[in-house]
């Protein structure tokens, strides 16, 4: 089995993370398939003997993520996943009293 980082500039919500694994995963030898909207990167493992990287890159294609020149095999130069403009934080899904107190017509500042 061999590794391969994909650039995809086209995915940029969880939707498209979901279509993009359909996509790949369709595809014999296909093992193991991470992708974020957020990086734009598609990482997965693959097996040379039924696939080539080639073939994974017209299979996003025809998905509708890209042409084949779009869908690049190594990220860009300038992007950097162990950057701090690259690091997620957690969602706060509760709200804060104070932001309901002070919320309405006027702020309460």
């Amino acid at each position: 089995m061999e590794k391969l980082v994909l650039q995809v500039p086209a995915m940029y919500a969880d939707h498209h993370v979901l279509a993009v694994r359909q996509a790949l995963f369709r595809l014999t030898g296909v093992d193991d398939v991470e992708a974020s909207s957020a990086l734009k990167v598609v990482r997965l493992t693959y097996d040379p003997a039924k696939v080539d990287p080639a073939k994974i890159q017209e299979a996003l294609a025809a998905a509708g993520y890209g042409s084949k020149e779009e869908v690049l095999s190594q990220p860009s130069s300038h992007h950097d996943e162990h950057s701090a403009w690259q690091t997620l934080i957690r969602r706060i899904t509760a709200t804060n009293q104070l932001d309901l107190e002070m919320s309405g017509d006027f702020r309460k500042y």
